[in-house]
C-alpha cells in the first residue's frame, strides 16, 4: 500500500498557515544588535579617544559583536527561508535552507553572549584588584562558561552523521536523541547564568566593604552590577531550549533565535556602561561618582600620574594591597599628585579627603593600618634630613619623587 502524500498548506487551517514570526526574528535581532553596537562604539571612543589605550576586554567585545552581527546574518537568512513558519507549511527546500541557517546561526549567537564574560573578568580583575587565588577562580569560571557553551555547538553538529543529514533529506543520517542536547544546553545554560550572576555580584560585596558614601556605593555597583539583567535573559532562554526537540523546528526555535541575540546584547551593553562614565561626565560637565569640577580642572579630566586618563570607576587599576613605612614607622598614602581623582578610601564619616583640593595631610584611618581590609593606592615617599648647617627651624623637608613637599 503505497505512503499518503505529505499533507499540504490546504490541509491545516488558515491562521495555521498565516502563522510566521519571521519578521519579529528579523526586527528583533537587528535592533537590540544595532543597540549593542552603539554602545560598543561609545566604549571604543572613551578606551581610545579619551583614555588613549584599549584594553583586552575591548578587544573581546569587538570579537563578541562580530559573533553578534553573524548570528543576525544568519538568522535573517533563515527567517527568509522560513524560519518562523510552521514546519509542515514549508516547502522541502525552505525546510533545509531554514534548519541550515538556523544551526549555522546558533555558533556565532552562543559565543556573542559567552566572550563578554571573558571582558567582564578581566575588567573585574583590574577594578577590584582580587588576590591571586580569587584572580584565578574568576578566570576559571569564565573559561569553564565558555567551554560549556562551546559544548553545545559541537553537540549540534555532531548529533547526526553524517552532519548533513539533519538538513538535507536526501541523505539518510543516524542521529543520537534529540534530548541529549537539550538536556547539555540547559546545563550550559545554567553554568552561564550562575557566571552572569557571579560577575554582577562580587563587585556590590566588594565596594560595600568599603568606606565611601552609601550614595556612591550604590551608583558603583549598579554599573558595575547591570549584567544581573543578562542573568534573569539566560533564565528565561534556557527555558525555550526544549523547543530544539520539536517537530515544529522552524517554528518552535524562532523565540530561541530571538533571545539568543538578546542575551548577547545584553551582556555586552552591560559589559560597556562601565567603561562610559568619562563620556558621560564630558556630556554632563561634572564627575558622576565624584565631586563637581570646573572647566580647568574638567580639561585634565581623569589625567593619572602616569599620564594616561582614567575615571573614577576605574581608579583602583593602579590600587595594590601593600603598604610601605618610612624609618620612623610611619605609612604613607600620597595624595598629592591625584589632582582631581578621588581617593577610594574614605573616613569613616564618609567625607573625601583623596580630591586635589585637600592638602591637609590628615590621612584616611585605614593608611595607618597595613591590616586593614580594602583597595589602597600608595606610592614610596622618602624622608630625608637635611645636614645640621641646612637645617631650618621648619624641621626636616620630605621629598615626593625628587620635589619637597
Amino acid at each position: 500500500m503505497p505512503a499518503p502524500p505529505p499533507p499540504s498548506a490546504f490541509d491545516f487551517p488558515p491562521e495555521y498557515v498565516a502563522a510566521d514570526k519571521g519578521p519579529v526574528i528579523i526586527a528583533t535581532i537587528v535592533t537590540v544588535t544595532v543597540l549593542e553596537t552603539l554602545f560598543t562604539a561609545a566604549r571604543l571612543y572613551v578606551r581610545g579617544g579619551i583614555m588613549k589605550k584599549l584594553q583586552l576586554d575591548d578587544y573581546i567585545i569587538i570579537l563578541a559583536v562580530l559573533c553578534g552581527w553573524g548570528a543576525v546574518t544568519f538568522g535573517i537568512k533563515a527567517a527568509q527561508a522560513g524560519n518562523g513558519k510552521h514546519f509542515l507549511v514549508l516547502e522541502n527546500s525552505q525546510k533545509s535552507e531554514a534548519i541550515l541557517w538556523t544551526i549555522v546561526g546558533f555558533c556565532p549567537g552562543v559565543m556573542s553572549f559567552g566572550l563578554p564574560k571573558l571582558a567582564a573578568v578581566h575588567l573585574l580583575t583590574r577594578l577590584m584588584n582580587p588576590g591571586r587565588t580569587h584572580k584565578i577562580f574568576l578566570w576559571f569560571l569564565g573559561i569553564v562558561a565558555n567551554l560549556s557553551l562551546l559544548g553545545c555547538v559541537v553537540i549540534l553538529f555532531a548529533q547526526c552523521k553524517p552532519v548533513e543529514s539533519q538538513w538535507d533529506f536526501s541523505i539518510q543520517g543516524k542521529c543520537i536523541d534529540k534530548w541529549v542536547l537539550v538536556h547539555y544546553a540547559m546545563f550550559a545554560g545554567g553554568m552561564s547564568a550562575g557566571t552572569d550572576l557571579y560577575l554582577a555580584a562580587y563587585p556590590a560585596f566588594v565596594l560595600f566593604g568599603l568606606q565611601i558614601p552609601r550614595r556612591k556605593k550604590i551608583a558603583l555597583s549598579g554599573a558595575l552590577g547591570i549584567g544581573s539583567i543578562a542573568t534573569v535573559v539566560a533564565i528565561y532562554k534556557t527555558t525555550r531550549l526544549p523547543s530544539l526537540a520539536s517537530d515544529d523546528f522552524s517554528y518552535h526555535t524562532s523565540d530561541l533565535v530571538i533571545w539568543t541575540c538578546v542575551e548577547g546584547s545584553t551582556i555586552i551593553i552591560a559589559s560597556c556602561i562601565p567603561v562610559l562614565q568619562p563620556l558621560a561626565d564630558r556630556i554632563w560637565g561634572r564627575r558622576l561618582f565624584g565631586s563637581s569640577y570646573g572647566a580647568r580642572n574638567y580639561k585634565n579630566y581623569g589625567s593619572s600620574r602616569s599620564g594616561k586618563l582614567q575615571s573614577d570607576i576605574e581608579l583602583s587599576y593602579q590600587a595594590r594591597k601593600r603598604t610601605v613605612k618610612d624609618p620612623n614607622g610611619l605609612t604613607f598614602l600620597d595624595q598629592t599628585q591625584m589632582g582631581s581623582e578621588e581617593t577610594i578610601l574614605q573616613s569613616k564619616g564618609g567625607e573625601n579627603r583623596g580630591t586635589g583640593d585637600d592638602h591637609s595631610g590628615q590621612q584616611p584611618p585605614d593608611a595607618l593600618n597595613p591590616g586593614s581590609r580594602g583597595i589602597v593606592r600608595t606610592d614610596v615617599i622618602s624622608v630625608s634630613h637635611s645636614s645640621e648647617s641646612q637645617h631650618t627651624a621648619d624641621g626636616p623637608t620630605y621629598h615626593h619623587g625628587g620635589r619637597p613637599f
